[in-house]
C-alpha cells in the first residue's frame, strides 16, 4: 500500500506513475484490501486504468469469503453427523439378559425384571438404578464429572 501511494501521490512536485501504480495492482492486488486500495486512487487517475484489476480484487475477495463459508459449513455438517452417528451407535448397543444374569449392585437375578445399563456397560436392576441415580455407576464412575469416552465413540473419517 505505501508503494502505491508513492506512485500515486510522490513527493517533491513529480507526476504522478499511473502505469506504474496499475503494473503494481495488477500483480499483487488481489493480496490487497480493495476498498483500501479505492480510498488511496488519486482523483487524477483515469478509472478504465484500473477498473479491469480492481474487479478483479472484488472478486478475489469474494471468492476467498465464499471459500470459508463452503468450509465453515461443511466442518460444521461433519461434527453433526459425527455427534448424530455417535448417538445412533450408543443407542444400538445391545445386552441380552437370561435367567442366571445377575444384578451388577445387589447380585439379584435380573431374568424378567426391568433393568438399566450404564455407559461403562453395567448392567443393575432399576431399583439399584432407581437408588444410585442415571448419573453414577455400579463400579463408582460418576458420569456428570468424569466423562466417559469409549473407542467406537471415536469417529475418524
Amino acid at each position: 500500500m505505501k508503494l502505491l501511494d508513492m506512485y500515486l501521490d510522490p513527493q517533491n512536485g513529480k507526476e504522478p506513475m499511473f502505469k506504474a501504480a496499475v503494473r503494481l495492482l495488477h500483480n499483487h492486488g488481489e493480496s490487497l484490501d480493495p476498498l483500501q486500495v479505492l480510498e488511496t486512487l488519486s482523483p487524477d487517475m483515469p478509472l478504465q486504468l484500473t477498473s479491469d484489476t480492481i474487479l478483479r480484487m472484488f472478486r478475489a475477495r469474494i471468492h476467498h469469503h465464499r471459500q470459508g463459508q463452503i468450509v465453515h459449513n461443511l466442518s460444521h455438517a461433519i461434527d453433526v453427523d459425527d455427534t448424530r452417528l455417535a448417538r445412533i451407535e450408543e443407542r444400538s448397543r445391545h445386552v441380552q439378559i437370561n435367567d442366571e444374569s445377575l444384578c451388577d449392585s445387589c447380585q439379584a437375578h435380573l431374568g424378567t425384571k426391568l433393568f438399566a445399563m450404564y455407559p461403562d456397560d453395567a448392567v443393575v436392576c432399576y431399583k439399584c438404578f432407581h437408588h444410585q441415580g442415571e448419573s453414577t455407576s455400579v463400579t463408582g464412575h460418576d458420569f456428570r464429572r468424569d466423562v466417559l469416552f469409549k473407542p467406537g465413540w471415536l469417529v475418524t473419517r
